[in-house]
């Protein structure tokens, strides 16, 4: 864990050089899986980190809003 201001992130390095993915635990935060190619998949804290990486490996990505 690294402090970033006031918040706590946490960073885990994905099997088979499929990214990483950068934790907020903290009530409110979630999870950001980021791919080699710089897509992401943010999802909520509620969500089991299986769920989300089994998401993010299938292809789902967080939309990017221009």
């Amino acid at each position: 864990m690294a402090r970033v201001g006031t918040a706590f992130l946490g960073t885990i390095t994905l099997a088979d050089g499929a990214g990483v993915c950068v934790v907020h635990p903290a009530r409110g935060g979630g999870k950001v899986y980021v791919a080699p190619d710089e897509t992401v998949l943010f999802v909520p804290s509620s969500m089991h980190f299986d769920t989300g990486l089994s998401a993010f490996l299938a292809g789902a990505r967080t939309p990017v809003v221009p």
